[in-house]
């Protein structure tokens, strides 16, 4: 049976307290044929210390901070593989993942392959899972942002070398969203497909959340720009006015959340100017925040935001 190389890619910058806990979980993947790339972005802690201890099990390079796209674009020229996985340096791969989503890709329509999560806190300690995705042809549910979307964690994805290089490399005006804009593109040209099981340990870190946001929004602007600029995706093109409506309900609710209240308003004002039947979403703001603080002190954990910009 084809093995294909896999080459994991690991951006780092500042995380020498984390990224040997990643460096292990991909060298005990129980898939064999892999390759771990480290492009740090001149970390000022004692990751390179970190990574010198791994003599020749890892290939690691130093460069002027560009990014978690920028290092991540750097990863995929400086490795071979055939198939490219990302891992941010701070989070964890279960021993099974590999093994588990290369045999997606007998199949040569799919160009992606995700997995589930298991959210953790900065310490380690569980939080919720998410176990839900999207498979198949997905490029118009991403456009209309439709649950249960597609996770904006690098960390769960294995992509095809030649879908890369359909898709271009990562945007570097993107953080937050670099994921969610590389996979829609993608999604131009092949089908995704979702495994179920929550293979990854995707660490939240609890920090200025209100500053996350603008970035989050700045992010998804610039990436619904470039998707309704981009030929290959002209299918969701007539789709325009209603995508934007759910963006910038999207938007509401964040900047809701994050107790933003002007900004909140103004996104749902635009939302319900283009497409009026979110209005009843919007009003419903305050009873879903409710239920997820009430979710959250019940369960003792914090409610998981999806933001992190690796």
């Amino acid at each position: 049976m084809h093995k294909p190389l896999v080459s994991v890619i690991i951006p780092s910058y500042n995380y020498a307290r984390y990224i040997g806990e990643a460096i292990d979980s991909v060298l005990a993947q129980t898939y064999a044929n892999v390759e771990v790339v480290v492009v740090d972005n001149s970390s000022t802690d004692n990751t390179l210390e970190v990574l010198r201890g791994y003599g020749d099990s890892i290939r690691w390079f130093q460069q002027p901070n560009q990014g978690v796209s920028g290092s991540r674009n750097r990863g995929i020229v400086e490795s071979g593989g055939e198939l490219v996985a990302f891992l941010d340096a701070d989070d964890v791969w279960l021993p099974e993942k590999l093994a588990r989503q290369v045999e997606f890709f007998n199949d040569p329509c799919i160009g992606m392959v995700y997995c589930g999560l298991q959210f953790i806190d900065a310490l380690g300690n569980p939080l919720e899972r998410s176990v839900e995705g999207l498979r198949g042809q997905v490029l118009k549910r991403m456009a209309l942002l439709e649950a249960p979307g597609i996770p904006a964690c690098g960390s769960s994805a294995i992509v095809r070398r030649e879908a890369l290089e359909k898709a271009g490399g990562f945007d570097r005006e993107l953080s937050i969203s670099a994921d969610w804009d590389m996979w829609r593109r993608i999604s131009c040209h092949y089908d995704v497909e979702f495994l179920p099981e929550p293979l990854v340990l995707y660490r939240q870190h609890d920090s200025a959340m209100h500053l996350k946001v603008d970035v989050f929004a700045h992010d998804m602007l610039h990436a619904f720009e470039s998707m309704f600029s981009d030929a290959a995706a002209r299918e969701v093109h007539p789709l325009r006015r209603r995508c934007y409506a759910n963006l910038y309900a999207q938007l509401s609710g964040s900047y809701h959340y994050a107790g933003q209240w002007r900004k909140s308003i103004r996104y749902g004002i635009k939302s319900a100017l283009l497409w009026p039947p979110r209005l009843a979403y919007l009003l419903a703001f305050p009873y879903r925040r409710w239920q997820r603080r009430a979710a959250a002190k019940n369960s003792s954990t914090l409610p998981a935001t999806g933001m992190k910009d690796g």
